[in-house]
């Protein structure tokens, strides 16, 4: 039985706050007007972000990652917050909901193609869940279906609010391959943006997180045909 975890930050938590509080200070405070006036986003922040250590927190380093754990990452999270909410909102779907969910859940091949980019940050991920129409219930009202043909699949669909959508070179997208069995009948795909016929639709301006265009509500489209060796299937219930 693990013991339950003291809300008292160790002296390696502590360390590892500290050093994230400290770059993000200093590297996101002077981008933040700018962001805000003209929902302009840093090109190369990511790659920054990289050089220090603070993207593939979760991953192990022969992946290319941090060899951390999710408290770290939340702590993390919690120091970009503080002094630049779009980036740590745009760095979170990164991380979190992207490279953590691909690396939790992908094949060895999958993890050694796409987690030294996103890890190093030459590579912006994002996670297409959300759809029109959708509402709060996101699994059960999906419609983006998955259709095998052959030995590739074709995702048919739309997804809007996505954050990091209109610059992500990654994306892992949720689809329907089981209609019947609902919520539980949900694959995840991984799909590049240059996959013939995916498209971003439209990028939406933001009341909030106004800052960064990546950030803004987007709608991603999905018509894609891909090798199923790069659509292993992962049940939606599962990856978080």
């Amino acid at each position: 039985m693990v013991a339950p975890r003291s809300f008292v930050l160790s002296a390696d938590d502590r360390a590892v706050l500290d050093a994230a509080d400290k770059f993000a200070r200093k590297e996101f405070v002077p981008l933040a007007r700018r962001m805000d006036d003209e929902e302009w986003w840093p090109p190369d922040i990511f790659q920054k972000i990289g050089a220090v250590g603070f993207m593939g927190v979760t991953v192990p380093a022969e992946h290319g990652g941090a060899g951390m754990d999710l408290f770290s990452s939340g702590l993390i999270c919690q120091a970009f917050a503080r002094w630049n909410p779009a980036i740590a909102l745009s760095w979170a779907a990164h991380d979190n909901l992207c490279v953590n969910n691909i690396y939790r859940n992908a094949s060895e091949a999958q993890r050694r193609q796409y987690l030294p980019g996103l890890c190093d940050g030459s590579k912006i991920g994002a996670l297409g869940l959300t759809e029109p129409g959708a509402g709060s219930d996101a699994l059960g009202a999906m419609r983006t279906s998955a259709r095998r043909v052959g030995d590739h699949y074709i995702l048919n669909g739309t997804k809007i609010y996505i954050t990091n959508g209109p610059v992500a070179d990654v994306l892992l997208v949720y689809a329907k391959t089981a209609p019947e069995l609902g919520a539980k009948g949900i694959s995840a795909f991984i799909v590049e943006k240059d996959f013939p016929g995916f498209k971003v639709a439209k990028n939406w301006s933001r009341w909030a997180f106004a800052a960064a265009r990546p950030q803004s509500w987007c709608s991603t489209t999905a018509a894609c045909r891909r090798p199923t060796w790069l659509a292993r299937k992962m049940r939606a219930s599962k990856s978080s």
